[in-house]
Formats: structure tokens, C-alpha cells, sequence
């Protein structure tokens, strides 16, 4: 991970404007790795008069059951005050805890289901701390044994235990950890379990209600070389090690997976390979033996990587159904909605059936959306967790665990370490803080546990999603839409139906005229009663409309309708939105359209905001309307590198002020910027003002940037300076790059050895180990790499071309803005495999799929030493609608594999591909100039 860029005091370098002279700026503390916008406090800027107090959150958990969430605080002050938030950023609770004996207690025990944060202040100290509130459980969700999710035992920094009773909270039945067999068998045939995690945290699931499925993994020292067992021996010791765990823990599970993602080399290194007549040997040298020992055992195969219906039907073919009493899958494909990344499942189900498994039961033990910096929001991952789950059972899935519990770390830009319902404690916050995934997950159970899948509603629509749960009476919908923008659906019905929202939120509808139009989004609605029909519905009946985008500082002026043209449903003249705590009335004469204009307050919190609210009269709730919009910070300031000149290179950087208020100007006394390599000065100035930005506009200043060298990373910063004396420093890690087009090399390439950071196991030889340049060029069909790479050897192990990265190849991501602005993060290959070159894309732009790169062309030739590459692949193949007229995003790796016992060995220019963070904000900035 790469240190922060910081604003600080320095050596004098003399500043400029446009060519202008100005005063030297001093500079204080401000840095955020990667990020687009930081603002942080100068020091010395708090007030004096009060010293901070000591604030630390000292609950134990922050998952409760309504009615139990008391949060408890440690203080040296005499009180804290304290305010609750919901998940909109609206102020749900409020009070003020005194501090007794160095406690304080925070009692929110009114609020009802939902996902809420508390804001706590001592002094000067300010903590925040998210927290959850689930309904009791009814008592039978646990015997449901669909739900389950994966943990790391001894990863939880002890607190293994206190996280299996939040699962058990949850409503969930199942837990999946892996049993390391070098941990277990040091000595040939003797297994020694007490040292190992699983001996204490398998019996205490038991006692939470929760079945563990442990995953047999992954190979020994004793055997095959520390290798994924491949012969006969080894075989023969895995198979026996495997029917020990369930002899072992027979008394609390009866279950067990045959190793993880066998056909991917991220783990098999086995010498046979990852092919399905290798793994069917994992499984024939374990199945009999686990079932002689417990015959009633659930022997689970499979436990495949990716989606890969060939693989499968290899292992159909040549009997793998015949050793494994349940088939496992796992699937990912974030950030694409759930309907899209597991779009296989129905193709995977029909090929088992067709195998002859139509009862066959099929799980999926590993999906899951990553919440770091290039994965989804946690307000996103909150929405695809249950529809992937809803998606998975009406395809036909019989048990389905999210991946995974807990965050394996706290690098924002690493994806392994994001993927968790749970966030780390801190030093501030000492329990495990939830997303707002854990508490749509235990909805979801709530809602449909104990009602098999029987079905999808036809609404006229794709999008719109009704799924039933239950029959009769006790029938349960999970209604949302994969549209991008909300929608509404009308439900014929009966009698009253009870419509509840993802985190718990229910209430009771009444039919007019015997239908309910409820707006719908892309979180789930789960509703039962009496309903005869669903249908899309293109004029709603009640509506709201909201600005595109509002800011955290004003207030959002929303439009309420009301439609009472011919052929809409009866309804009283005089209806009443209810809408974020606040009552609007409205008259609604028949056969006209009235709307009405109305102030919401805002939301503390920027992202996507989805204001919801009903519509009633009187006692009775006649509707349900749904919106969304963009909530941004009121000033936003954004850095992009410009190159004035390829060669000689001459740079400049355009500092760009927007005012996202839509009702006032933003005024400001001056604007100061720099640009540093570490802690050096390269080049400052400041702007005097005033300077004046009107209601949603921007204003823009390019200035010279002296001393800046093709292809470094920089940090860029400013600050913004107010009448009121507020100066706020924002900045951005930024770069210069001058892509050229293609035949022209009047600038220097990037030198992957000097420039770029080496990585070698085995130790780096020098530059006949690994050295050259790879100058990247253009055309207007699209981006050209081209390489000239000194490498000893050539070797490439990989046998298909998504493995290439194994061996000697080139890697690249673009992204289609500069970095930090985008989470859309294409990744590309080129190498020969088998002999001939190949261009192969692992993470396409969206609406394509990885394979073969479209489009894509590759010429790789040796000579000597030297590995020459010119790789084109066309804009669109890169996520990018056409040649690109402002910064973009841009990363390369070399990877290196001389097979002689080393290792692999890279170079990386920029960051994002070889440490599996795959984070845009890694990449570097490049420009396409004449």
C-alpha cells in the first residue's frame, strides 16, 4: 500500500499562477491514499478553551434485538451527548447520556428494525458507530437450512464465539470454515485437533443452532511435496483425513466439502492439474471412506470457481454425481447485479438435472459483493444480498452462504479484505460494527424461512421481480425491479396487504378499488395478503419526483402527484403523503393531474439516497412511492492533469471549483494549490479572489505545473479559503502521462525497472532478470501497448489463456476517468499460450463478459532475450465509448516466470492488479495528446 500524500510545511518554491507570481503558502496536515476529495482539520485549528475528552463505544455488539439495543460509552466527561441517525441520515433519536463511573449509556431500545449510526460527543471528541436492530425471532428460521454464510476461524481477533451468536441472531442455520490438514496431521496418520480452531468453534455452533460445513483443505507437507494430492498416496491420506473431520465433529455436524475451487491455481498446485477427471479422483478417494465411518454424512463436491458448465458436465460424465451427496458452486461477478453475475444458475440446475441429479441438491457456498474502494457501495451490497439469494432459490439452488462474515482486514482499496457483513473493531469502536447487509440478511430470513419457492408472478415487465414464497394464505412476495431508475407495480388484491421493506420496516396496505400501487426500486419489498395479480404500471396513480442530484447543506424541493385521469383507481379527493416524518396534504380533484412542491430535509450522508413514503387517507394507507437521488457535498474541488506539451514535456493542472448548492452562490477569497513528490514542493501558487461560483455551477483554473516527470504519481492539493476565515485542504493523488499516437515515440517510455515497483520471491538478478520499457500509444479505434522486455527466459506454464498470468505475459486496467473517479475497472492480458498469442480480459466493462478480449489483436515475437508486444484492443473493449478526450485511468504489470524453482516475480506501474485489491484508484492518470 502506498503512504499517503500529505499538505505540509516545506522548502520555499517559488509559486505561480498561469506564469503569475504569488506569496508562499503554508501548508498543514491533509491526506487520503487514492481518494478523489479529502477535507481534514489543520492543526491548531480546534478551539482552545476545551480540552478533548476521552470517547470510546465499549459495546460488546452492535446487533440487537428491537427493544434490547442499549450502546454503551466510556467518557472522562460529565456527559455525552448523542443523536441516532437512520440509514436516509435523518435524526431518528437524540438525547444527552450522563457519565457515571466512567460509563455512559446510550438507551434506544424505541426503535424498531432498521440500520441506524450513532453519532456520540464528549468534550471535543466526536465517535460514530453504526448499529442494527432486527424483530425477534419467530423460532422456526433456524431449522431453514437454505441460509448460511462463511467465516475464517482465528481470524476474529478471539471474538470467533461472539460472532457466532450475532449469526445466530441473524436466523441463520449454516457455517462454512475451512480445516487446514497440515494444522491437523504433522505426523503421519495422527491427527491432533485440539490446537486447532474448529475444536472449540464447531460444538459451539452447535449450541447457536447453527450446522458447520467444514471444507477438507487443502494439502500437507507429508504428501506430493505440500501439493494438492495427486498421487496415489496422497490421495489415499486425504481421503482418510477427510473422514476423520467427520468422524471427529459427528456429534454437531454431519457435513464436509471436498477442497475449495479445485479447478482454479489460485489453489491447486496439484502435479495431475485442475481438470474435472483430476478432481474426481479428490473425490473417490474420500467419498467411500467418509461414509464408512458416518454413513448419514453429507459429502458436498464440487466447490467450483466460477460458473463453468463444461467443467461440470466432464464431471457428470465420467460419474463424479456418484461420489458427492451434494454439488457446491461458487460465483461472484461484483459489481453486476445479482440477476446478472449469476445468470448461469439456471443453465447449471438444468444441466444436473439432465445428468440425472433432478434431486440433486445444488448450493452455492460461496457469493459475495466486496464494499472496497472499486466494489459496491455498503448500501448496495445491503440490496444484492438478498435478491442474490431470492435469484439463487427460484433457479434452483437448495442451500446458499454469502462470503463472508466478517471484513479479513481494513485496506479500503483491497477487495479480500471488504467482503464482510462486519467491520472490524478499532480502537474507538471496540465491537464489530455491522453493514447494513446484516440486518437486510436477517429481514430476509424473517420474511421467508419455512416457505419453499413456488414460483414468479408475470408482472409485464423483466424488471420487475415478483418471486413467491409459501402458498395460500401463507404466501410471501420478495417484488423489486433490476431497472436502474424506480418504478411502480400494482397488485390486485383482495384484502389488506402488509408490505415491509428490506430493513424490517412494515406496513399494512388497503386496496382501493381493489388494487395497491407500491413504487418499486432495487431493494426488496417482501409482501403477503391476498394478491390476485401483479403488474407494471408505467402512470402511477401517486409519485415523487426529486432532483437528479441535492447536497448535504439544503434542503431537497421535491414534486408530489397525484393522477386522477380516467381509468385510475377510486380514491378520496383528499390524500395525505407521508414522507420522512413530515405530513403533505394534497387535494386531488377527478380527472385532473395535481402536484404540489414541498421542501424534505437532507440527508447527512452523500451517495445514492432512496426517499420513500406512502400515500393514505385518514387512517388508511392507499400507496407506496419511491425515488431516488444523488446526494453530494455542497463544494466539491477536482484536479486534472493536463499536458500542454508531449516533447519537450511541459504539464499543467486545471483546478476546478463546483458548487453543487442549487439556491446560492459560493464565495471565496482565494484558492490556493501545490503539487508534491513526498514531502517535496514541485510547483504552488495561490488565486486571489474574489472568486464567485453561481448556484450548480463550476469555475476553472489552469495552471503550470513545473518540474513534473511523464508517468510519476503526485499528490495534488488545495485549499479553499472562505470570508468567514474557514481554509479547507482537499486533494487527490494525480499523474502525467503523454499517450501519443501510434508510430510516434518523441516521449519517454515507461521504464517498468526505474519506474515501475519490482516484486521477486526468489530475489531480483538485475536488469537480465527483468527489465525494459512499454510505451503506450493510440489510435482512433483504440489503445496500443507496446513492449520491449528483457527476460532470461521465456516461460509460459499456462495451458488456456485466463491462467497467462502465471507465466511471462503483460497485464493492464483502464479506467475511463482519472483515478478515484470511477469504480468501472477493465483488466486486460497479453501473452503467448501454447505457443501463439493471446489476448484475454478478466474484468470487462459492463454488458461484456471475461474471455477473449473483442476485438483485440496481439503481436508477440522473441529475439534473443528480448520479448517484444504490440497489443491493440479497441476503446469500446475497455469500457470506453470512443477515443477519450480527458484523463484516464491506466496500470501495467510484467510478469516474470523462469521456472528454475524462484517463483513468479512482476514489475507494477501504478497499483491495483498484482496485490488483488483490483482498485482503480490504484491506476495512474494518462493523457492522449497530438
Amino acid at each position: 500500500m502506498e503512504k499517503n500524500g500529505t499538505i505540509r510545511p516545506g522548502p520555499l518554491v517559488p509559486a505561480r499562477v498561469t506564469g503569475r507570481s504569488r506569496r508562499p503558502v503554508a501548508w498543514g496536515a491533509a491526506a487520503l491514499l487514492g481518494c478523489l476529495l479529502v477535507a481534514a482539520p489543520l492543526p491548531g485549528t480546534a478551539p482552545a478553551a476545551h480540552a478533548a475528552g476521552t470517547l470510546t463505544v465499549t459495546s460488546p455488539d452492535l446487533i440487537f434485538v428491537k427493544g434490547q439495543a442499549k450502546i454503551t460509552l466510556a467518557s472522562d466527561e460529565a456527559s455525552v451527548a448523542w443523536k441516532a441517525m437512520d440509514d436516509q441520515g435523518l435524526t431518528v433519536a437524540s438525547g444527552t447520556a450522563p457519565v457515571s463511573g466512567g460509563t455512559a449509556t446510550v438507551d434506544v431500545t424505541t426503535l424498531g428494525s432498521g440500520y441506524y449510526t450513532l453519532t456520540a460527543t464528549a468534550g471535543a471528541t466526536t465517535r460514530t458507530a453504526n448499529f442494527g436492530v432486527l424483530n425477534a425471532l419467530a423460532g422456526h428460521e433456524q431449522k431453514d437450512p437454505r441460509f448460511g454464510t462463511g467465516i475464517h476461524y482465528g481470524w476474529n481477533d478471539g471474538d470467533d464465539q461472539k460472532l457466532l451468536r450475532s449469526v445466530e441472531l441473524m436466523g441463520m442455520h449454516g457455517i462454512r470454515s475451512d480445516i487446514n490438514w497440515s494444522a491437523i496431521e504433522k505426523t503421519a496418520g495422527e491427527y491432533t485437533w485440539s490446537g486447532y480452531s474448529t475444536d472449540q468453534h464447531i460444538p459451539y455452533a452447535k449450541t447457536q443452532g447453527l450446522t458447520a460445513l467444514p471444507i477438507s483443505a487443502y494439502r500437507n507437507p507429508l504428501y506430493d511435496n505440500n501439493r494438492t494430492p495427486a498421487s496415489d498416496a496422497a490421495l489415499e491420506a486425504y481421503g482418510k483425513y477427510t473422514a476423520a473431520i467427520v468422524e471427529k465433529y459427528q456429534q454437531s455436524t454431519k457435513e464436509v466439502e471436498i477442497y475449495n475451487e479445485y479447478n482454479s491455481t489460485g489453489f491447486n498446485n496439484g502435479t495431475c492439474g485442475i481438470t474435472a477427471d483430476c478432481y474426481l479422483k479428490l473425490l473417490k478417494a474420500s467419498f467411500g471412506k467418509v461414509h464408512a465411518k458416518v454413513p448419514d454424512a453429507t459429502v458436498v463436491g464440487g466447490g467450483l470457481a466460477g460458473l463453468q458448465t463444461d467443467w461440470l458436465k466432464r464431471l457428470y460424465a465420467i460419474g463424479g454425481l456418484d461420489h458427492m451427496d451434494a454439488l457446491s458452486v461458487h460465483e461472484y461477478g461484483y459489481p453486476r447485479p445479482p440477476e446478472e453475475a449469476l445468470a448461469k444458475l439456471p443453465q447449471v440446475r438444468a444441466d444436473l438435472d439432465a445428468a440425472g441429479g433432478k434431486d440433486f441438491p445444488l448450493w452455492i457456498t460461496e457469493n459475495g459483493y466486496p464494499t472496497h474502494s472499486d466494489g459496491v457501495t455498503p448500501a448496495v451490497q445491503a440490496e444484492y444480498l438478498p435478491r442474490a439469494q431470492i435469484f439463487s432459490f427460484a433457479s434452483g439452488v437448495n442451500r446458499y452462504y454469502w462470503y463472508d462474515l466478517t471484513n479479513d482486514g481494513t485496506d479500503a482499496t483491497n477487495k479480500e479484505h471488504n467482503f464482510g457483513g462486519f467491520k472490524r473493531p478499532t480502537a474507538e469502536v471496540k465491537a464489530w460494527q455491522p453493514k447494513p447487509s446484516v440486518v437486510t440478511e436477517g429481514v430476509l430470513i424473517r420474511q421467508i424461512a419455512g416457505r419453499a419457492y413456488t414460483g414468479r408472478d408475470d408482472a409485464g415487465s423483466d424488471a420487475v421481480r415478483s418471486y413467491r414464497f409459501g402458498t395460500g394464505a401463507d404466501t410471501v412476495r420478495a417484488l423489486y425491479t433490476t431497472a436502474t431508475t424506480p418504478g411502480t407495480v400494482e397488485l390486485s388484491a383482495t384484502g389488506p396487504l402488509t408490505v415491509t421493506d428490506q430493513l424490517g420496516h412494515a406496513r399494512t396496505y388497503t386496496p382501493a378499488g381493489g388494487r395497491v400501487q407500491l413504487g418499486v426500486d432495487g431493494k426488496v419489498l417482501y409482501v403477503k395478503g391476498a394478491v390476485t395479480g401483479v403488474k407494471a404500471v408505467t402512470a402511477p396513480v401517486f409519485s415523487l419526483a426529486l432532483p437528479k442530484r441535492s447536497n448535504t447543506e439544503e434542503t431537497v424541493g421535491a414534486v408530489l402527484q397525484v393522477d386522477r385521469t380516467k381509468g385510475h383507481t377510486p380514491m378520496p379527493p383528499r390524500v395525505d403523503f407521508r414522507i420522512a416524518g413530515a405530513e403533505y396534504r394534497l387535494i386531488a380533484r377527478p380527472g385532473k393531474v395535481t402536484r404540489k412542491t414541498v421542501e424534505l430535509p437532507t440527508s447527512s450522508l452523500t451517495g445514492a439516497r432512496s426517499v420513500s413514503g406512502t400515500v393514505g387517507a385518514g387512517p388508511l394507507t392507499l400507496g407506496r412511492i419511491t425515488t431516488d437521488t444523488e446526494v453530494v457535498p455542497p463544494t466539491e474541488v477536482t484536479f486534472d492533469p493536463v499536458v500542454k506539451k508531449a516533447a519537450p514535456f511541459a504539464a499543467g493542472l486545471e483546478v476546478t471549483v463546483t458548487n453543487n448548492r442549487a439556491r446560492s452562490a459560493l464565495d471565496l477569497t482565494k484558492l490556493e494549490w501545490q503539487v508534491n513528490e513526498g514531502t517535496a514542493y514541485l510547483d504552488r501558487g495561490t488565486i486571489d479572489g474574489p472568486i464567485k461560483v453561481g448556484a450548480g455551477s463550476s469555475t476553472s483554473y489552469t495552471v503550470d505545473a513545473r518540474n513534473i516527470k511523464p508517468w510519476n504519481r503526485y499528490w495534488t492539493a488545495a485549499y479553499i479559503s472562505t470570508p468567514d476565515g474557514t481554509r479547507t485542504p482537499v486533494g487527490t493523488w494525480n499523474g502525467w502521462g503523454a499517450v501519443q499516437p501510434e508510430g510516434t515515440d518523441t516521449t519517454m517510455p515507461i521504464d517498468i525497472a526505474a519506474q515501475g515497483k519490482l516484486y521477486f520471491a526468489g530475489g531480483y538478478q538485475g536488469a537480465a532478470d527483468l527489465s525494459g520499457t512499454i510505451r503506450p500509444q493510440y489510435t482512433d479505434a483504440g489503445l496500443v501497448l507496446k513492449g520491449e522486455i528483457t527476460d532470461n527466459v521465456l516461460a509460459q506454464p499456462a495451458t488456456t489463456a485466463e491462467n497467462m498470468w502465471q507465466g511471462d505475459s503483460i497485464q493492464f486496467a483502464v479506467t475511463p476517468q482519472p483515478p478515484g473517479r470511477s469504480r468501472q475497472y477493465v483488466e486486460v492480458g497479453a501473452s503467448l499460450v501454447g505457443g501463439k498469442p493471446q489476448v484475454h480480459t478478466w474484468r470487462p466493462p459492463p454488458g461484456q463478459t471475461a474471455g477473449p478480449t473483442p476485438g483485440a489483436t496481439a503481436r508477440i515475437t522473441r529475439d534473443g532475450t528480448t520479448t517484444r508486444y504490440t497489443v491493440t484492443v479497441p476503446w469500446a473493449s475497455l469500457g470506453l465509448s470512443g477515443k477519450p478526450t480527458a484523463s484516464i485511468g491506466l496500470a501495467i504489470a510484467v510478469n516474470d516466470f523462469d521456472d528454475d524453482g524462484r517463483g513468479r516475480g512482476w514489475s507494477e506501474w501504478g497499483s491495483g492488479i498484482t496485490n488483488n485489491s483490483k482498485s482503480a484508484t490504484g491506476l495512474r492518470a494518462v493523457q492522449l495528446t497530438d
